[in-house]
């Protein structure tokens, strides 16, 4: 009888332990809050993980503003947390890979996206809120944030949001780029960057335009003049480009995150071109450019892509 006992109480001293294991709070699951130092700046950070078996889930914001994008494929190697999301824009999609070091209560990494052939990062730097979550349930609802909730809403006003207002107020001023395509008559292949420089008409209503490149090939310039309609919520443009081709098209800006652009055939050595563009505003002081190149009514293949970051303001006029 006795030795029965005992064995019985092993037996519930084990199931103990178990349960208490299994008690255990997840070391990754739960809110972390904090900030990100993105290319435009820096702006408050959430993430959200959960866990149900052996899989972890999760959102995301600070990315885009508030606006939450999922996690997936989260996977955690001891200390070290993967993940990935996607964000979608006019040319498609990109995906977001994030690299985290978790330490306790701090949650510190990166996210990195190639955006046109260049790498853009965010470095992030999280703590965790309120108590952690068990494994299989998701986060405290209870849970308070780091900040008094008085103060979230000036944060938010405070996160850079894309330019709302079609206007030639958006562009003017002086802008450098970056951008990788490849060889056209429209110019060189390869890589290229320089400075491209917005200055208001006399009237206010349009745009002159100068560029001052480099290529592989050496230096370059390209000039344009645009104009607007507010009426109709369109941009026209008369450029001449890198090798010497003169190009007239026309923007459709009735969305505020893009302008579509409409651009008349032109003809070089007895061929003649057909050009596609996309301009994407991606935020009050970054915009990027894709274009597609059609030769003789082939298919439209990827010229290039760019990427353009503001330095100043509207220069004045003489």
């Amino acid at each position: 009888m006795r030795r029965s006992f005992i064995v019985l109480g092993v037996i519930l001293l084990l199931q103990l332990l178990v349960a208490s294991g299994l008690a255990q709070p997840d070391k990754l699951a739960g809110r972390w809050e904090g900030n990100v130092q993105a290319p435009q700046g820096e702006r408050p950070a959430v993430v959200v993980f959960k866990k149900e078996g052996d899989t972890y889930t999760g959102t995301i914001s600070g990315m885009r503003g508030d606006a939450e994008l999922s996690l997936k494929e989260v996977k955690v190697d001891g200390d070290k947390v993967t993940a990935q999301s996607q964000i979608e824009i006019p040319q498609g999609s990109l995906t977001i890979k994030y690299n985290f070091v978790l330490q306790g209560e701090t949650l510190k990494g990166k996210g990195e996206v190639d955006f046109g052939g260049q790498t853009r990062s965010f470095d992030f730097d999280l703590k965790r809120v309120g108590e952690k979550a068990a494994p299989g349930t998701a986060p405290s609802s209870q849970a308070q944030p780091s900040t008094p909730p008085q103060t979230q809403p000036q944060m938010r006003s405070q996160v850079p949001q894309p330019q709302q207002k079609q206007s030639p107020d958006y562009f003017a001023g002086q802008w450098t780029f970056k951008w990788l395509g490849r060889e056209s008559p429209l110019g060189p292949g390869g890589s290229r960057e320089g400075v491209t420089t917005f200055t208001k008409t006399a009237d206010g209503k349009g745009l002159e335009s100068r560029t001052e490149g480099k290529s592989e090939e050496g230096a370059y310039q390209e000039s344009a003049v645009i104009g607007f309609d507010e009426q109709a919520k369109s941009l026209t443009f008369s450029e001449q480009r890198g090798k010497g081709v003169k190009i007239q098209s026309k923007g459709d800006w009735s969305s505020p995150i893009s302008i579509r652009f409409t651009v008349e055939p032109f003809k070089v050595q007895g061929k003649t071109y057909q050009l596609r563009r996309t301009i994407s505003i991606v935020a009050a002081h970054s915009f990027t450019v894709t274009e597609e190149l059609s030769e003789d009514g082939g298919l439209f293949v990827r010229l290039g892509h760019a990427i353009f970051t503001k330095v100043t303001p509207s220069p004045a006029r003489n």
